[in-house]
């Protein structure tokens, strides 16, 4: 006499197990694969290649402080004056690397770097 019903060899937690077991790898590798492209210094692997030295550097100082900065103190931290600061961050400006808001308050401008 044959049944008509299919024998599935798996008990319902071992097949929970799996699954659970195969998202924590692919979180893991996805994980992975982040932490490669961006570095402790906050710079993707194509920034680091393509930006100028200037560029990365204080692309790097405003990701790693993790807010906005005031250029007058990229210029005290930094070892340019406030002219090659003003020049290095419109261009960064213009790549779309930063925002500059002018914080008349304060007289300078507020620097924040885009992710």
């Amino acid at each position: 006499m044959r049944h008509s019903h299919h024998n599935f060899p798996y008990e319902p937690w071992m097949v929970v197990l799996f699954i659970t077991g195969l998202i924590v790898v692919v979180i893991l590798l996805v994980w992975f694969i982040h932490r490669r492209t961006v570095a402790s210094d906050g710079l993707t692997g194509n920034e680091r290649k393509t930006l100028p030295s200037e560029q990365r550097e204080l692309l790097s100082m405003l990701r790693q402080h993790g807010g906005p900065m005031q250029q007058t103190d990229l210029v005290d931290i930094m070892s340019y004056d406030l002219g090659d600061i003003a020049e290095i961050l419109k261009e960064m400006e213009s790549k779309g690397l930063i925002n500059r808001e002018w914080k008349s308050e304060q007289g300078t401008y507020e620097i924040t770097a885009r992710s």
